[in-house]
């Protein structure tokens, strides 16, 4: 498989000498912000090999920690953004995941599983960032207090899709473009849409109704 997949690169490469550059700088790139983090940050661990074909922001006190095999991508918000606000924060993305236009803002938790592909997207597990836990109360309740968010494996984020507090996302799922996660959990293996996403379609269920298994 491995001797497979390196070997289809090579080819590609002699074919397209473009892509071969393209490919040489991102991981160039990746590896200087490897190095970059592990040198000037205690609290952010970037897994190798790191593929960065768009610039990569992670700011605040807290935890991130990314996978090995990830990829950042180019896209309308270009790369990747990861900002944390207290040192409680932890953001947790797994191996071979593809970002692209993600935007990523956490008080409390924030889980990705492996082999997750973004689109432009933002999760972010709390409505007001820069409140103070006792500020929630001279609003009355109404403000949602933060909860984390949890995303499995080999999850599709869709353009446009907004993760929020307290949404559980599982496994081989579609969130569809322009919906949002608010609060629920979404069963495995179901495309997710809708503002806000209350019911999921199951995609064995929607691939029968297409013809398309």
């Amino acid at each position: 498989m491995l001797y497979t997949k390196i070997l289809n690169n090579i080819k590609r490469s002699i074919q397209d000498p473009l892509y071969f550059f393209q490919s040489l700088t991102a991981f160039l790139r990746g590896f200087i912000y490897i190095f970059y983090y592990r040198l000037f940050t205690r609290n952010i661990r970037i897994g190798f090999p790191f593929r960065a074909h768009a610039p990569v922001r992670i700011i605040g006190p807290g935890a991130v920690s990314i996978g090995r095999n990830c990829a950042v991508y180019k896209n309308v918000f270009k790369g990747l953004t990861i900002v944390t606000y207290s040192k409680k924060s932890t953001v947790s993305i797994g191996n071979r995941c593809l970002l692209g236009g993600l935007t990523i803002r956490c008080k409390e938790r924030v889980v990705i599983g492996e082999r997750t592909m973004t689109a432009i997207s933002l999760i972010q597990d709390s409505f007001f960032m820069n409140l103070a836990k006792d500020s929630y109360l001279s609003v009355n309740g109404s403000i949602p207090v933060p909860k984390p968010i949890f995303i499995g494996n080999n999850v599709w984020l869709g353009a446009d899709s907004i993760v929020l507090g307290g949404s559980i996302v599982g496994d081989d799922c579609v969130v569809g473009a322009g919906s949002l996660c608010f609060n629920a959990e979404y069963k495995e293996y179901s495309l997710i849409s809708g503002n806000p996403a209350k019911k999921t379609l199951p995609i064995d269920k929607l691939l029968r109704l297409t013809g398309a298994a």
